[in-house]
């Protein structure tokens, strides 16, 4: 049951989009306007009328939910397409709308029939700061069977037209950068020769410089909210995240991409940072040598640990082999040192300790566990790294756990919309708010990043669950598509590799509420999924942008159906971790 204090809220956002009218009415999602210019043939009409009203388009009834909600799709031939669609009340009363539709296929690729460069694509894209050895790619498009060239006159090789659907004029080529190379931020010149002499020039879109420091660039991470990424480009959450880093930790910056620094890691490994996360103005000198030495292993009354002395903050990577039971932590820029300690002294989730160098300047720490990893955090304590491993609770029952709940959304970030109006920040905290009840029942102890209907921007929720420390969090969320139609179901998602069990317990008790399979999806970005502290899931409970799924998130008892698979998972994965104890 949720508290009186909820009820009001949770009401207006249920039963809003069921008011029936008595006069028949349209309100179209897609498309938004009357006239569409479109480029690609597969369109959708959606969008809801009256409670009880039917729809017709062009003459044929489409399905209309209880909710009001109708989606349809169509094919467009080339050319214009005309769509009336037509409400019609119980007594006959009519509400109109004309949609136009004027489809035309982009024209196929052919060759340049002028002498002129078309265009030029240089990878990596955006304004770079370049290092010796650093390579640019370049794809030019012009007119075809002549002389091509860029960068300091190196030559471009026109590509058969095997590797160009038939066209010809593609030109290609590579450079690396020397150590006698200029670019003092200008623009790079492509240039396309006639044997007549004439000639076509094109710049850049980008500018470009090369980078000279006799001292290495060096920065420092501003706090333990700072990430690598392993590009400067990505999608709508962002560039891929590497994962975290602590405080302070030395920063070797090699190049700039857009607003991302590029940093070597070590002699084979890079990753990018965004600027602002790094402090450049810090005292330049030569990069430390680093020999990792004096290592300890050890457990207190809640944790245990792994940590190693070095000379300075270095970066690190880790990851998990959750079959095997072991968290792999990579030291960019040290070496072990022979016979490091891996004597362990009263641990108890920490069965051995291994030391490697899997290249030579990256050292690798081995921690094998008594049971799949549950969570761990590496952090520095002055120079010295240090990984804290979560033990597995001792009692693997809901009231002996800690559990956090993130409802996504709210406030200012509303989220998805649905066909009727309704929105997911609203629908994420009461789902989340019966969860919470439920789990209480059941003995458990909840904390949440909003208990009201407000804005919290992600890296608070971040930093709160991290600073917390609970020992699950699940994320609450509606999908969204741009296909109304074919396109629902429920999905879990997950980024490190020790959260699969738990994601995939959750779904497949949610597939029990008849819910289409969306997958249990690994290697996602979204920001929840990226801590190792804990294990966690991002829970896409259906999709609002369906108006079949959304028709039913919007009944209260399919609701509470969903808050109790989520629970009934998490026991189910608690079950499963008891087993392997």
């Amino acid at each position: 049951m949720l508290s009186a204090k909820f009820f009001p809220q949770i009401v207006v956002v249920l039963c809003i989009p069921f008011i029936a009218s008595s006069q028949a009415s349209l309100r179209l999602s897609q498309p938004s306007r009357d006239q569409n210019n479109v480029s690609t043939s597969k369109q959708f009409i959606a969008g809801r009328t009256c409670i009880g009203c039917t729809v017709r388009i062009n003459n044929d009834t489409v399905h209309v939910y209880a909710t009001g909600t109708f989606a349809a799709k169509y094919e467009l031939p080339t050319g214009r397409s005309n769509f009336v669609v037509t409400s019609e009340t119980p007594n006959g009363e009519t509400y109109t709308k004309n949609i136009t539709y004027y489809y035309n296929q982009p024209p196929a690729a052919g060759a340049t029939s002028v002498f002129r460069i078309d265009f030029i694509e240089i990878s990596p894209s955006g304004n770079l700061q370049l290092s010796e050895g650093d390579t640019l790619r370049i794809k030019m498009k012009g007119y075809p069977g002549e002389e091509a060239s860029w960068f300091n006159n190196a030559p471009l090789r026109e590509m058969p037209t095997s590797q160009t659907g038939g066209v010809p004029g593609y030109y290609s080529g590579n450079y690396i950068i020397q150590p006698s190379d200029s670019l003092l931020n200008g623009k790079i010149l492509v240039r396309l020769r006639k044997r007549s002499g004439e000639t076509a020039i094109l710049g850049s879109p980008y500018r470009y410089s090369v980078m000279r420091n006799e001292i290495p660039l060096t920065g420092r991470t501003i706090d333990n909210m700072t990430y690598l990424t392993s590009s400067p480009h990505g999608d709508r959450l962002g560039p891929d995240k590497i994962g975290y880093l602590d405080k302070d930790v030395l920063l070797h910056i090699v190049g700039k991409q857009g607003d991302y620094y590029k940093v070597k890691l070590s002699s084979k490994t890079t990753a990018f940072i965004p600027e602002p996360l790094v402090d450049t103005e810090i005292p330049q000198e030569q990069l430390p040598i680093s020999i990792a030495d004096d290592a300890k292993i050890w457990g207190d009354d809640r944790y245990d640990y792994v940590s190693v002395a070095l000379s300075d903050k270095l970066p690190y990577t880790s990851t998990q082999l959750v079959s095997s039971k072991k968290i792999i932590l990579d030291i960019h820029g040290a070496y072990a040192e022979k016979g490091l300690n891996t004597l362990l002294q009263n641990t108890r989730e920490i069965t051995s300790i291994a030391w490697g160098q899997p290249s030579p300047d990256v050292c690798r720490l081995v921690i094998s566990l008594q049971h799949a990893p549950w969570g761990y955090q590496v952090y520095y304590d002055n120079n010295r790294i240090t990984v804290k491993v979560k033990r597995v609770p001792e009692k693997l029952s809901l009231k002996n756990i800690v559990i956090g709940i993130d409802p996504g959304h709210g406030g200012s970030n509303p989220g998805a919309t649905g066909l009727t109006g309704a929105v997911e920040k609203n629908l994420t905290l009461a789902l989340s708010l019966q969860l919470k009840a439920m789990l209480e029942r059941e003995g458990g102890t909840v904390i949440m990043s909003r208990y009201t209907e407000k804005f919290v921007a992600n890296e608070d929720r971040l930093s709160f669950f991290r600073s917390a420390n609970p020992d699950l969090l699940l994320s609450i969320h509606l999908n969204s598509s741009v296909n109304p139609v074919d396109v629902n179901g429920t999905a879990t998602y997950y980024k490190q590799p020790f959260c699969e069990p738990l994601n995939a317990a959750i779904h497949e008790r949610l597939l029990q509420t008849g819910l289409r399979d969306f997958g249990n999806n690994p290697d996602f970005n979204f920001i929840l999924n990226n801590p190792t502290e804990f294990p966690d899931a991002l829970i896409e409970t259906l999709f609002l942008s369906n108006p079949g799924d959304e028709e039913k998130v919007l009944q209260p008892a399919f609701q509470q159906q969903m808050a109790e698979k989520i629970m009934e998972g998490v026991k189910d994965y608690l079950k499963q971790a008891a087993v392997g104890r």
